[in-house]
């Protein structure tokens, strides 16, 4: 009887050891996300003084324009005059000689020692967001769907796809270009289940379905595909960039691998922004769009699913328009057009499509309706 209770035990803890390895490793459905700081930047500086905060102050505003509008062509398309207009508030804090990170990549101690100070700038959101619209320009707000990044390296005789726990220089580099451009990324755990779907070999054909297929795992998002390779005197670097039913290559290289990967991104940063960047409407009188959402069982829900869509750049304002058991019916005065909002609501969990448009009795045919479940 003994033996018996000992062997059942035994079994018992294994199978909670099985399911405490299955939990650590699950990997929970990714979605859109709110990317803080958009509007804050940090430079290193020498000294407080006033002409190098000016220096600072321009340079941080255009970083902060190629990041809100999505493209680095902005900075062709508009003036904006006195970058200091557009500082809401900046503070300096001393710069640490061993500091890397702040001091730039490949910085020395001596070169921390010198540039003594951190700048940090916060520019004026609704400054920036209407000095794109006045020029008509698009905006790209803060939720932002997430990407997925495969980056497969060739380094003499290794070879290897970074994964989300890799310490690298390669991946620092990458997670530094990312966020100069306001892009929130997803590394791979790259498991066997990542493997079974896209191996090295798949990873560096970049071959599109079996890239979508491993990226369905974490995202509903693009996916970015880099592959880099030390050859002879310079680092090589292909980028293929998949969205929707999209997709772009590019090429680059150079001696500096941090030059290489930023160009890399900065061009898949490009196409990222026009596809979400909304542009806004102007003179155009339509009665807006219906957008009907079930499973709404509390205020707390309503309070959330609004807060949700009036944080959308395609959305001007939203009205209750029917509030039924479990059912909010708004209408929603939008910036752009309906696919806008429709992209931008299908790279989030927070509301999943029920079924095609309709035009429920009573509804004029000209207004679009969407119905919607919330998630909760």
């Amino acid at each position: 009887m003994k033996t018996v209770n000992r062997a059942s035990s035994a079994i018992h803890f294994l199978v909670a050891a099985c399911l405490l390895v299955l939990m650590l490793v699950s990997v929970p459905e990714a979605h859109a996300v709110v990317v803080k700081n958009l509007f804050n930047v940090e430079y290193p500086v020498p000294e407080q003084s006033k002409h190098i905060r000016a220096a600072v102050f321009k340079k941080g505003l255009e970083e902060v324009l190629i990041r809100v509008s999505g493209s680095r062509s902005i900075l062709q398309e508009i003036i904006p005059g006195n970058a200091a207009a557009y500082v809401q508030q900046f503070s300096y804090v001393e710069n640490e000689p061993d500091d890397e990170s702040a001091s730039g990549s490949g910085a020395t101690a001596a070169d921390s020692v010198y540039l003594s100070y951190i700048l940090k700038v916060q520019y004026n959101a609704d400054k920036i967001i209407n000095l794109l619209r006045e020029n008509g320009q698009p905006v790209w707000g803060e939720h932002r769907s997430e990407t997925m990044m495969w980056l497969a390296v060739r380094d003499g005789n290794n070879r290897y796809v970074l994964k989300d726990s890799d310490s690298s220089l390669l991946k620092d580099s990458v997670e530094s270009s990312v966020n100069r451009r306001g892009v929130p990324v997803i590394w791979p755990v790259y498991d066997r289940k990542d493997r079974q779907k896209l191996g090295f070999t798949d990873v560096w054909a970049a071959f599109g379905d079996p890239v979508k297929a491993a990226s369905k795992r974490y995202t509903r998002g693009p996916s970015i595909v880099g592959r880099l390779s030390w050859v002879g005197s310079e680092w090589k670097g292909d980028w293929s960039l998949f969205i929707e039913n999209s997709a772009y290559g590019w090429s680059t290289s150079g001696s500096d691998y941090n030059s290489v990967i930023a160009e890399g991104i900065d061009l898949s940063a490009d196409k990222i922004g026009k596809h979400y960047a909304v542009l806004e409407r102007k003179g155009i009188n339509e009665p807006g769009l219906l957008v009907e959402i079930n499973n709404v069982n509390s205020v707390q829900s309503y309070r959330k699913i609004q807060a949700f869509l009036d944080g959308l750049t395609a959305v001007r304002q939203t009205r209750i328009a029917r509030v039924d058991e479990g059912k909010v019916l708004f209408r929603v005065d939008l910036r752009g057009d309906v696919d806008d909002f429709v992209r931008l609501v299908s790279t989030d969990r927070t509301l999943e499509s029920v079924d095609e448009p309709i035009q429920p009795q009573g509804i004029p045919d000209q207004q679009t309706v969407l119905r919607y479940s919330y998630r909760n």
